[in-house]
């Protein structure tokens, strides 16, 4: 299951019967090999007697693929070219046609998807682009997907395991085109990265320039696509748990590996400055998931499993409360935070306001269905819906808190936030903080009014502490918090541009007038919690003391000079865990 690299050659004499003449009428020089793949390709951890069927679909996919991206062939040529391949497939052509012909008859498995790949390569030799992430994934449809699918029917795998094979092939093409953007569009003038998602950052030949400026721009392009990759990534995981071959699924392990350590390599350089790739070391390492495998078996990935993997990658600041709970709960509180991380991921995203706000609406059609729609165990659209059905109904989880939060997340959607008065900074954070403090006392096991009337002055508490950590960096993104009431008493003007507003040495008063609001939240927190709650509420008291550190550490740091954002120590996390829980 490998992906068509760009630009690999495949070395053969003329095809039978080819109105051409000389060496590479149809196939072209071979200047790469299935051993300078990002991802196995026919490795020793398949079956002996499949791989040479492995071997003659891959020479296909890579002829058929360097045809379409020889950047000295014309479009025509091309066309021309994979339609003799394409006839090879059920009768004379090319020698890599003729192969995998052979192996078609034999195992009766690979014309329908050496047909699909020759699609994408049409598209490539008309040089057609990708506008949207849509056409991206329409692209992969044909492009890599096929190279799954045959893999997968060549070791009579069941046809219910296509589409975690999908999300794996798709992964592994979208991480290849994010490689080589840079490559495709100096040598081929070729786009596969959203058009529509690059013109948002400024435009195609700044997103292409090679300098830190542009770097800085073209990020959160590539972010965007990386959240999505992570999110496909997890569909993917459930693969190698559905593999009857044993083999397979330790082949599949590996490139899950590889392509999660690609995809963290990617998010930490920028292909354009310079090739973001793996190393022999990774290649060495990605063995042992591999070998596991092939020694104890796949474990299987339920529902449960895959929203706490997206949790768990989040690194979220909850995780440790989070993990003390009993197994309902846990699995509860996963849920609703892997909802929130979804939603959340939305508003801060380099997407346009309209398709945030188009996409939060989807959310809340989503939510139409998860409350009103089919109850059974498979009644969701995918294993967060599930999942979600599941913590709504084991705790009676109320529909306005979820609809609180994506109200919350339109208004960080917007174009540019700010907030009026001290009203409406405690308006947004009932609508980000407040919705999940309700929503986990229940899960806590505290669903009376009073322990949500904690929870939301809570809530707020926290919130109010993230927006004084992060007046600098949400500025960044255009959003203020701090009230505009406020500034204008400390004589700020606000109509100027936020990163105008927070440079101005008097947001330091503005700063410490917000710390004078929650010293009071958290003294207050300890009497609000309802008698009787406190081994319940446990992880709300390790937020709360985590939190409550964070603000000492602001307050001690003062706000005129911002540039340390406190953290808490490794150490210091474990001393509040270990005195919660020991109390």
């Amino acid at each position: 299951m490998t992906v068509p690299a760009d630009r690999a050659i495949v070395d053969s004499p003329p095809p039978a019967g080819s109105t051409s003449t000389g060496r590479g009428a149809v196939e072209l020089a071979a200047s790469k090999t299935s051993g300078q793949e990002n991802f196995p390709v026919g490795s020793w951890l398949l079956p002996k007697h499949l791989r040479p069927h492995v071997a003659n679909f891959y020479r296909f996919a890579r002829a058929a693929d360097d045809i379409g991206d020889d950047p000295d062939l014309p479009p025509a040529e091309k066309l021309a070219r994979l339609d003799a391949m394409g006839a090879g497939l059920t009768g004379p052509g090319p020698e890599a046609a003729t192969g995998i012909r052979a192996s078609i008859a034999a195992t009766g498995v690979g014309l329908v998807d050496c047909s699909d790949l020759l699609v994408a390569f049409r598209r490539d030799s008309e040089n057609r682009s990708c506008r949207t992430w849509g056409d991206l994934i329409d692209y992969c449809r044909y492009s890599a997907n096929p190279v799954g699918r045959y893999l997968l029917r060549l070791h009579g795998q069941a046809d219910s395991t296509f589409p975690a094979g999908d999300a794996l092939c798709t992964v592994l093409q979208i991480l290849n085109h994010l490689q080589d953007c840079g490559d495709d569009w100096r040598k081929l003038r070729r786009i596969y990265v959203p058009i529509d998602w690059i013109d948002a950052a400024g435009g195609i030949d700044r997103f292409f320039t090679p300098d830190e400026v542009s770097a800085r721009l073209r990020r959160p392009v590539i972010d965007r696509c990386l959240d999505l990759v992570d999110a496909m990534l997890d569909t993917a995981s459930t693969l190698p748990g559905q593999l009857t071959s044993r083999p397979l699924a330790a082949e599949v392990s590996v490139m899950l590996w590889l392509a999660r350590k690609l995809a963290a390599r990617l998010r930490q350089g920028d292909p354009i400055l310079a090739r973001v790739a793996l190393s022999k070391a990774d290649f060495a390492k990605a063995l042992r998931p591999g070998l596991s495998v092939m020694a104890f078996g796949a474990r299987t990935l339920d529902d449960a499993a895959l929203v706490r993997m997206a949790v768990v990658r989040a690194k979220s600041s909850f995780a440790s409360g989070m993990r003390i709970l009993p197994a309902d709960g846990r699995r509860a509180i996963y849920a609703v935070y892997g909802f929130c991380r979804q939603v959340d991921d939305i508003a801060d995203s380099s997407a346009t306001v309209a398709e945030k706000t188009a996409d939060l609406q989807a959310w809340r059609e989503r939510l139409d269905r998860i409350f009103v729609g089919p109850r059974g165990a498979n009644g969701g659209e995918d294993p967060l819906d599930r999942e979600l059905i599941w913590a709504i109904r084991r705790f009676d989880l109320p529909r306005a808190e979820f609809d609180g939060m994506l109200d919350g997340m339109t208004i960080d959607a917007a174009a540019e936030v700010r907030i009026a008065d001290r009203a409406g900074l405690a308006h947004y954070a009932r609508c980000v903080a407040g919705t999940v403090g309700v929503m986990a006392v229940k899960i806590f096991g505290c669903p009376d009014q009073a322990s949500a009337a904690f929870a939301v002055a809570q809530g707020e508490a926290l919130q109010l502490t993230n927006i004084l950590r992060d007046v600098d960096e949400d500025a960044g993104l255009g959003r203020l918090y701090l009230p505009e009431s406020w500034l204008r008493e400390a004589g700020i003007p606000t109509d100027a541009p936020i990163p105008t507003i927070v440079a101005d040495p008097r947001i330091a008063t503005v700063c410490a007038r917000l710390a004078a609001e929650i010293q009071p939240l958290y003294a207050a927190l300890p009497g609000l919690m309802p008698p009787g709650t406190e081994k319940r509420m446990k992880a709300a008291q390790i937020m709360q003391r985590s939190y409550r550190r964070i603000f000492e550490m602001l307050q001690a740091r003062g706000y005129a000079d911002r540039s340390v954002r406190p953290r808490l120590s490794k150490r210091e996390k474990i001393g509040i865990l270990l005195s919660v829980l020991l109390k």
